[in-house]
C-alpha cells in the first residue's frame, strides 16, 4: 500500500484503543513535499525534494514506534485505526441496524470471507476509488445485541483476523496502516537518491481550480484558501495552527461525513488523495466543536 493511499485518518486524536498518548499531528513531518509561496500576488506551488510523506496520524505512530518499539491504535470519533499485525484480533464494535465498514489496502482483492456464525451476522464486500486500482471494504452487520463472533478476510496480499461484537454502539469505519511495508518503504527511500522537479510545467497556476469556498467561524486554523489539480485538493491552513490542535478533515457523503485520506504536506497544507464536493474541518468535542465547510464552487465534474 502507497503512503499517500493509507487511511489517513485526521488531526483530530482521542482516546487510543491501544494508547493514550496524543501526538501532536500538527507539527511538519520530517520527509517535505510540498509548499504554498506567493509571487507577485499569484498563487504557486513550489516542490521540495521528496522522499517519503505520511498521513499524520501515522507519522505519529512512527515517531512512537521509535521512542517505545509500539505501534499504537488511534480512535477518531466512531472509527478507529489499527495497525496491521496478522496475529492479532483487533475488536471491531458493531450494533443492529448499523453497518460497520472495515477498509483495507488498495492493491489488494478479498477472496474469501470467514465467520464463526454466519447466521446472525452479516458481512457484503464492496469497493470504492478508482475502479483500475480500488479500495476493497467489507461491511459487517449483526442482527442482535449481545453477540459475538470473529470475522477472517482473506485476500491476494494479507489474513485479517477480527472478533466482531455487536453492542449499543457502532464503530463507523475500521482501517489499517500497515508497519511492514512502512519500515520496508522507509528503508528504501533513504537508500535512493531525491530528485527536485522544479522544471515541471504541472506546478504553473493554470493548472489549478480555486473556486472553492471556506465557510465557518474565525477559529485560527480556518484554512486561507482550497483548490485543487484536478485530482488531488490542497486546503492551505493559516500560520496560526502551528500554535492550536489541528482540525481532522472529513467529506460529506450520504447525509452524513466520512474520513478521507490526506496528508500534511509543509507546515500547513493538508492534501487529499481525491477531489470532494464538500468537506467539513473539525476541532473540538461536544460543545466545544467547531466545524469549517469547505465547497467546490465551480463547474459541474
Amino acid at each position: 500500500m502507497q503512503p499517500k493511499q493509507l487511511v489517513a485518518f485526521a488531526l483530530l486524536v482521542m482516546a487510543g484503543c491501544a494508547s493514550q498518548d496524543q501526538p501532536n499531528a500538527a507539527a511538519a513531518l520530517p520527509y517535505p513535499s510540498l509548499v504554498l509561496a506567493e509571487q507577485v500576488g499569484t498563487p504557486r506551488l513550489t516542490p521540495k525534494p521528496t522522499l517519503v510523506t505520511w498521513p499524520p496520524l501515522v507519522q505519529a505512530a512512527i515517531d512512537r514506534h521509535r521512542k517505545t518499539g509500539e505501534w499504537p491504535t488511534y480512535r477518531l470519533l466512531s472509527s478507529v485505526l489499527y495497525p496491521y499485525n496478522e496475529n492479532d484480533l483487533p475488536v471491531v464494535a458493531c450494533a443492529p441496524l448499523s453497518t460497520t465498514d472495515i477498509q483495507l489496502a488498495p492493491g489488494e482483492t478479498i477472496t474469501d470471507v470467514a465467520m464463526g456464525d454466519s447466521e446472525r451476522w452479516i458481512a457484503t464486500p464492496a469497493s470504492s476509488g478508482n475502479p483500475s486500482n480500488p479500495i476493497p471494504h467489507l461491511a459487517v452487520k449483526p442482527q442482535m445485541p449481545g453477540i459475538e463472533t470473529n470475522l477472517t478476510i482473506y485476500t491476494t496480499v494479507r489474513i485479517y483476523h477480527l472478533t466482531l461484537r455487536s453492542g449499543r454502539r457502532a464503530l463507523q469505519e475500521v482501517q489499517f496502516y500497515y508497519p511492514k511495508q512502512i519500515m520496508q518503504e522507509m528503508l528504501q527511500a533513504a537508500s535512493e537518491p531525491t530528485t527536485n522537479p522544479t522544471n515541471n510545467n504541472q506546478w504553473e497556476p493554470a493548472h489549478f481550480d480555486f473556486a472553492y469556498q471556506v465557510i465557518g467561524p474565525d477559529v485560527p486554523w480556518k484554512p486561507v484558501r482550497a483548490f485543487d489539480d484536478g485530482s488531488r485538493v490542497y486546503v492551505q491552513m493559516p500560520s496560526a495552527m502551528k500554535t492550536t490542535d489541528a482540525p481532522a478533515l472529513m467529506v460529506q457523503a450520504g447525509g452524513g461525513t466520512q474520513m478521507i485520506n490526506y496528508r500534511l504536506s509543509g507546515n500547513d497544507t493538508y492534501v487529499t488523495d481525491r477531489l470532494f464536493d464538500k468537506a467539513v474541518l473539525v476541532a473540538g468535542v461536544g460543545r466545544n466543536q467547531d466545524r469549517v465547510t469547505i465547497s467546490y464552487t465551480g463547474a459541474q465534474r
